[in-house]
C-alpha cells in the first residue's frame, strides 16, 4: 500500500523515538516535499534530511 503526501500535508510521526536525534513519535510535521520513487522520499519542514514514509501517517486535528 503506498501513501501519498503533499506539500502542506502535517503528519503525526508514528515511528520509535530517537531522542538522540531529536525525532519524537507522537510530534507533528509539515510535508516540504515527497518523492513517491524514493524510499526515503518525505521531507519535513525543519529537516534536510529524508524520512522513511512508511513512519508518518496523517494529522487529523482533534477540534477542542
Amino acid at each position: 500500500m503506498q501513501t501519498t503526501f503533499r506539500q502542506g500535508d502535517l503528519l503525526i510521526r508514528t515511528g520509535i523515538d530517537l531522542p538522540h536525534l531529536g525525532v519524537f513519535a507522537g510530534q507533528v510535521y509539515e510535508v516540504e516535499a515527497y518523492e513517491a520513487h524514493d524510499s526515503e522520499g518525505l521531507f519535513l519542514k525543519g529537516w534536510i534530511e529524508g524520512f522513511d514514509p512508511l513512519n508518518f501517517r496523517p494529522h487529523q486535528a482533534v477540534a477542542s
